[in-house]
Protein backbone atom coordinates (compact mmCIF):
# COMPACT_ATOMS: atom_id res chain seq x y z
CA UNK A 1 0.00 0.00 0.00
CA UNK A 2 2.82 2.50 0.89
CA UNK A 3 4.26 1.47 -2.63
CA UNK A 4 1.32 2.22 -4.38
CA UNK A 5 0.88 5.56 -2.40
CA UNK A 6 4.52 6.75 -3.22
CA UNK A 7 3.72 6.18 -7.15
CA UNK A 8 0.43 7.96 -7.11
CA UNK A 9 2.31 10.89 -5.22
CA UNK A 10 5.06 10.71 -7.65
CA UNK A 11 2.48 10.15 -10.68
CA UNK A 12 0.41 13.64 -9.53
CA UNK A 13 3.31 16.04 -8.27
CA UNK A 14 4.56 14.96 -12.45
CA UNK A 15 0.98 15.89 -13.82
CA UNK A 16 1.04 19.38 -11.85
CA UNK A 17 4.15 19.84 -13.24
CA UNK A 18 2.87 19.22 -17.15
CA UNK A 19 1.71 22.52 -17.68
CA UNK A 20 4.23 24.78 -16.27
CA UNK A 21 6.62 22.50 -18.79
CA UNK A 22 4.41 23.37 -21.76
CA UNK A 23 4.09 26.79 -20.73
CA UNK A 24 8.09 26.75 -20.72
CA UNK A 25 8.14 25.12 -24.15
CA UNK A 26 6.32 27.74 -25.62
CA UNK A 27 8.28 30.47 -24.19
CA UNK A 28 11.59 28.84 -25.63
CA UNK A 29 9.69 28.22 -29.16
CA UNK A 30 9.70 24.74 -29.04
CA UNK A 31 5.66 24.10 -29.05
CA UNK A 32 3.21 26.45 -30.49
CA UNK A 33 0.25 27.22 -28.32
CA UNK A 34 -1.34 24.93 -29.67
CA UNK A 35 1.61 22.09 -29.33
CA UNK A 36 1.63 22.89 -25.60
CA UNK A 37 -1.82 22.48 -24.88
CA UNK A 38 -1.83 19.12 -27.10
CA UNK A 39 1.03 17.83 -24.89
CA UNK A 40 -0.29 19.31 -21.38
CA UNK A 41 -3.29 17.07 -22.05
CA UNK A 42 -1.26 13.97 -23.58
CA UNK A 43 1.16 14.79 -20.57
CA UNK A 44 -0.97 14.97 -17.76
CA UNK A 45 -3.13 11.88 -19.36
CA UNK A 46 0.06 9.93 -18.93
CA UNK A 47 1.80 11.13 -16.01
CA UNK A 48 -1.64 10.25 -13.85
CA UNK A 49 -1.24 6.27 -15.20
CA UNK A 50 2.74 5.87 -15.46
CA UNK A 51 5.24 8.05 -14.32
CA UNK A 52 8.32 6.19 -15.70
CA UNK A 53 6.43 6.30 -18.95
CA UNK A 54 5.48 9.97 -18.52
CA UNK A 55 9.71 10.71 -17.95
CA UNK A 56 10.46 8.63 -21.32
CA UNK A 57 8.34 10.68 -23.30
CA UNK A 58 9.87 14.00 -21.61
CA UNK A 59 13.48 12.97 -22.28
CA UNK A 60 11.99 12.43 -25.90
CA UNK A 61 10.29 16.16 -25.82
CA UNK A 62 13.53 17.76 -24.65
CA UNK A 63 15.91 15.74 -26.35
CA UNK A 64 14.00 16.35 -29.56
CA UNK A 65 13.17 19.60 -29.17
CA UNK A 66 17.37 20.62 -28.89
CA UNK A 67 18.15 18.41 -31.94
CA UNK A 68 15.60 20.67 -33.63
CA UNK A 69 18.00 23.95 -33.26
CA UNK A 70 20.94 21.41 -34.73
CA UNK A 71 21.85 23.86 -38.14
CA UNK A 72 18.62 25.75 -37.43
CA UNK A 73 18.96 28.09 -40.48
CA UNK A 74 19.98 25.00 -42.80
CA UNK A 75 16.46 23.61 -41.72
CA UNK A 76 14.44 27.66 -42.17
CA UNK A 77 16.33 26.97 -45.66
CA UNK A 78 14.85 23.95 -46.72
CA UNK A 79 10.87 25.01 -45.20
CA UNK A 80 11.41 22.52 -41.77
CA UNK A 81 8.78 23.90 -39.79
CA UNK A 82 9.15 22.18 -36.66
CA UNK A 83 12.13 25.11 -35.91
CA UNK A 84 9.38 27.54 -35.61
CA UNK A 85 7.73 24.98 -32.68
CA UNK A 86 6.10 21.53 -32.94
CA UNK A 87 2.24 22.11 -33.40
CA UNK A 88 -1.07 20.11 -32.21
CA UNK A 89 -1.52 17.67 -34.61
CA UNK A 90 2.47 16.71 -34.71
CA UNK A 91 2.23 16.76 -31.03
CA UNK A 92 -1.17 14.53 -31.23
CA UNK A 93 0.18 11.91 -33.35
CA UNK A 94 3.65 11.62 -31.83
CA UNK A 95 2.21 11.06 -28.58
CA UNK A 96 -1.21 9.12 -28.94
CA UNK A 97 0.60 5.63 -29.85
CA UNK A 98 1.94 5.49 -26.53
CA UNK A 99 -1.20 7.06 -25.08
CA UNK A 100 -3.29 4.07 -26.39
CA UNK A 101 -1.00 1.41 -25.36
CA UNK A 102 -0.55 2.96 -21.84
CA UNK A 103 -4.44 3.64 -21.68
CA UNK A 104 -4.82 -0.38 -22.21
CA UNK A 105 -2.00 -1.37 -20.50
CA UNK A 106 -3.84 0.42 -17.51
CA UNK A 107 -7.19 -0.95 -18.18
CA UNK A 108 -5.98 -4.54 -18.34
CA UNK A 109 -2.20 -4.74 -16.44
CA UNK A 110 -1.44 -6.66 -19.56
CA UNK A 111 2.87 -5.54 -19.36
CA UNK A 112 3.01 -6.30 -22.84
CA UNK A 113 1.02 -3.05 -23.66
CA UNK A 114 3.23 -1.28 -21.29
CA UNK A 115 6.02 -2.49 -23.52
CA UNK A 116 4.06 -1.10 -26.50
CA UNK A 117 3.71 2.20 -25.10
CA UNK A 118 7.38 2.25 -24.48
CA UNK A 119 8.43 0.95 -27.69
CA UNK A 120 6.27 3.47 -29.34
CA UNK A 121 8.51 6.52 -27.34
CA UNK A 122 11.29 5.06 -28.92
CA UNK A 123 10.06 4.62 -32.14
CA UNK A 124 8.91 8.20 -32.39
CA UNK A 125 12.83 9.36 -30.77
CA UNK A 126 14.42 7.26 -33.04
CA UNK A 127 12.53 8.88 -36.17
CA UNK A 128 13.05 12.58 -34.60
CA UNK A 129 16.48 11.86 -33.77
CA UNK A 130 17.41 10.39 -37.31
CA UNK A 131 15.49 13.33 -39.06
CA UNK A 132 17.12 16.18 -37.01
CA UNK A 133 20.60 14.79 -37.14
CA UNK A 134 20.28 13.62 -40.04
CA UNK A 135 19.55 16.80 -41.87
CA UNK A 136 22.05 19.03 -40.00
CA UNK A 137 24.97 16.39 -40.71
CA UNK A 138 23.71 13.82 -42.93
CA UNK A 139 24.75 15.50 -46.36
CA UNK A 140 22.80 14.13 -49.77
CA UNK A 141 20.41 11.38 -48.54
CA UNK A 142 19.35 8.77 -50.82
CA UNK A 143 15.99 7.82 -51.67
CA UNK A 144 15.20 4.39 -49.13
CA UNK A 145 13.06 2.82 -51.93
CA UNK A 146 15.68 2.92 -54.53
CA UNK A 147 19.73 3.91 -53.21
CA UNK A 148 21.23 5.19 -56.15
CA UNK A 149 19.02 7.96 -56.32
CA UNK A 150 19.96 11.03 -54.08
CA UNK A 151 17.69 13.60 -52.97
CA UNK A 152 17.18 16.65 -50.69
CA UNK A 153 17.68 17.22 -47.36
CA UNK A 154 14.09 16.77 -45.91
CA UNK A 155 12.16 14.75 -48.52
CA UNK A 156 10.69 11.85 -47.38
CA UNK A 157 12.12 8.84 -47.39
CA UNK A 158 15.65 10.26 -47.84
CA UNK A 159 18.28 8.24 -45.36
CA UNK A 160 21.50 8.83 -44.52
CA UNK A 161 24.24 7.03 -42.83
CA UNK A 162 24.32 9.63 -40.10
CA UNK A 163 21.18 9.70 -39.66
CA UNK A 164 20.79 5.88 -39.49
CA UNK A 165 23.07 5.93 -36.30
CA UNK A 166 21.20 8.86 -34.46
CA UNK A 167 17.71 6.44 -34.88
CA UNK A 168 19.80 3.27 -33.43
CA UNK A 169 21.01 5.38 -30.85
CA UNK A 170 17.30 7.35 -30.04
CA UNK A 171 15.41 3.88 -29.68
CA UNK A 172 18.52 2.58 -27.54
CA UNK A 173 18.56 5.22 -24.82
CA UNK A 174 14.71 4.78 -24.47
CA UNK A 175 15.61 1.06 -23.83
CA UNK A 176 18.24 1.63 -21.72
CA UNK A 177 16.58 4.19 -19.60
CA UNK A 178 13.54 2.03 -19.39
CA UNK A 179 15.32 -1.03 -17.92
CA UNK A 180 17.11 1.59 -15.99
CA UNK A 181 13.77 2.67 -14.10
CA UNK A 182 12.81 -0.98 -14.09
CA UNK A 183 10.21 -0.35 -16.10
CA UNK A 184 8.90 -3.91 -17.11
CA UNK A 185 9.85 -3.40 -20.78
CA UNK A 186 12.87 -5.67 -22.64
CA UNK A 187 15.57 -3.25 -23.60
CA UNK A 188 16.59 -5.31 -26.63
CA UNK A 189 12.93 -5.13 -27.36
CA UNK A 190 12.33 -1.72 -27.04
CA UNK A 191 15.60 -0.83 -29.10
CA UNK A 192 15.06 -3.08 -32.25
CA UNK A 193 11.02 -2.22 -32.54
CA UNK A 194 11.97 1.13 -31.46
CA UNK A 195 14.59 1.03 -34.76
CA UNK A 196 12.31 -1.12 -36.87
CA UNK A 197 9.39 2.06 -35.94
CA UNK A 198 11.59 4.51 -37.55
CA UNK A 199 12.46 2.22 -40.27
CA UNK A 200 8.96 2.13 -41.37
CA UNK A 201 8.63 5.50 -40.85
CA UNK A 202 11.06 5.86 -44.09
CA UNK A 203 9.42 3.27 -45.89
CA UNK A 204 6.19 4.81 -45.63
CA UNK A 205 6.71 8.14 -46.18
CA UNK A 206 8.61 7.24 -49.35
CA UNK A 207 5.70 4.97 -50.56
CA UNK A 208 2.59 7.21 -49.49
CA UNK A 209 3.27 10.28 -48.04
CA UNK A 210 2.05 13.44 -49.80
CA UNK A 211 4.99 14.96 -51.55
CA UNK A 212 5.77 16.73 -55.30
CA UNK A 213 8.34 15.11 -58.44
CA UNK A 214 10.10 18.30 -59.80
CA UNK A 215 11.29 17.51 -63.36
CA UNK A 216 11.77 13.83 -62.48
CA UNK A 217 13.26 14.37 -58.90
CA UNK A 218 11.43 13.92 -56.10
CA UNK A 219 11.50 17.72 -54.06
CA UNK A 220 9.97 19.68 -51.74
CA UNK A 221 9.01 23.08 -54.68
CA UNK A 222 5.62 24.26 -55.76
CA UNK A 223 6.02 24.88 -58.95
CA UNK A 224 3.37 24.45 -61.56
CA UNK A 225 5.90 21.77 -63.19
CA UNK A 226 5.51 19.70 -60.41
CA UNK A 227 3.48 16.65 -59.56
CA UNK A 228 1.74 15.76 -55.69
CA UNK A 229 2.29 12.07 -55.23
CA UNK A 230 0.96 10.11 -51.88
CA UNK A 231 -1.63 10.38 -49.95
CA UNK A 232 -0.65 10.43 -46.11
CA UNK A 233 0.86 13.44 -44.12
CA UNK A 234 4.26 13.32 -42.19
CA UNK A 235 1.99 13.37 -38.97
CA UNK A 236 -0.39 10.23 -39.97
CA UNK A 237 3.36 8.44 -41.11
CA UNK A 238 4.50 9.07 -37.35
CA UNK A 239 0.83 8.05 -35.93
CA UNK A 240 0.89 4.60 -38.48
CA UNK A 241 5.00 3.63 -37.44
CA UNK A 242 4.29 4.30 -33.90
CA UNK A 243 1.39 2.52 -33.73
CA UNK A 244 3.03 -0.21 -35.82
CA UNK A 245 5.88 -0.45 -33.30
CA UNK A 246 4.14 -0.92 -30.15
CA UNK A 247 2.00 -3.90 -31.62
CA UNK A 248 4.92 -5.52 -33.27
CA UNK A 249 6.52 -5.54 -29.57
CA UNK A 250 3.47 -6.80 -27.75
CA UNK A 251 3.12 -9.51 -30.39
CA UNK A 252 6.75 -10.52 -30.36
Amino acid sequence: MLQLAHVMETSLMLALAVPALAALAVRRQFLTAGGAAAAAAIGVTIAVMNAALFTLLLVFFITSSLLTRLRAELKRSLGLRDVAGRGAVQVVCAGAPALAFAAFHALTGDSRLLCAAVTAVAAVTADTWASEVGIAYGGTPRFILAPGRRVRPGVSGGVTLVGSAASAAGALTIALLAHAMGVDAPAWKVALFGYVGELADSLLGAALQTGRICNGELASGTAASCVRRGALTNESVNLLSGLAAGALSAAV
